[in-house]
């Protein structure tokens, strides 16, 4: 199998799961095209690199998908205006400090987001029904996630997009479907600067990144069809197992590259 091919088949798939749980699809992305290439016998994608398409589907898919949700009447606009901005500041500090770094401490920062989302999607979730529109949030706690989660997902190139949602449903207390489509909207800002960055600083691949956006372009409102359909429960469990087996298999990279 070619590496377009490989970058093609990881990016419905991450396209895909961004529509129906709420995530930038990076979280699956980055194992996919870190471990996929191999057992597919295609040419081996260097992390930063894989770190740059990572961002490319964070926009797309996240683009799409709060798209599709908000005419779901998913999306928060006035948490999206109070912690986009914050997010996509730190994002692009984070993305230009990342060129910086090794290998293993970006495997390490994603490993630790992945564990840390799905011990907050492990509690059990509020149930209560409130439209979108009327959600309210304490604003300098949602400024400081946005800031911190920002930055960390920023360098590793996912936007952290499922920590967002984890943060909107556990420490801000946004009830029900809301965070879903909020999650992909502030994450599309937070995506925008780590583009900027990555591409500035030689991370991004711009015939793999074409790519990515064709496939969160077919994927990801089918995902959030799905997604609209399906008890929110339900989705957040999902979301644990995805972010937990994604979190292993990069924590074990982390190892490997520091020896």
């Amino acid at each position: 199998m070619s590496t377009d091919a490989v970058v093609a088949l990881s990016g419905l798939v991450a396209s895909f799961l961004s529509g129906l749980l709420g995530i930038g699809g990076g979280i699956v992305l980055t194992p996919l095209l870190l471990y996929l290439p191999g057992l597919a016998g295609a040419g081996v994608i260097p992390v930063k690199i894989v770190t740059g398409l990572t961002v490319v589907q964070a926009i797309s898919g996240s683009a799409i998908g709060a798209w599709r949700h908000h005419g779901y009447g998913n999306v928060s606009r006035r948490v999206v205006i109070l912690m986009g901005p914050p997010a996509a500041v730190a994002s692009l500090i984070g993305a230009v400090a990342s060129r910086d770094a090794s290998d293993a401490v970006l495997l390490v920062i994603f490993a630790a987001f992945s564990f840390l989302t799905a011990l907050f999607l492990l509690i059990p979730v509020r149930t209560a029904d409130v439209p979108a529109a009327d959600v309210v949030v304490r604003r300098p706690l949602a400024i400081v996630v946005a800031v911190v989660v920002g930055f960390f997902g920023g360098m590793v190139g996912i936007g952290a997009i499922a920590f967002i949602l984890a943060a909107l449903v556990y420490v801000l207390r946004v009830p029900t479907r809301a965070p879903i489509g909020t999650s992909l909207a502030v994450g599309m800002f937070g995506a925008i600067d780590p583009l900027v960055g990555k591409a500035a600083t030689s991370q991004v691949d711009p015939p793999l990144a074409v790519i990515v956006v064709l496939t969160a372009l077919v994927a990801s409102p089918i995902g959030a069809w799905v997604s609209v359909r399906t008890p929110t429960a339900t989705l957040l469990r999902i979301l644990a197992v995805v972010v937990i087996l994604a979190g292993i298999r990069i924590l074990l990279s982390a190892f490997a590259e520091a020896r």
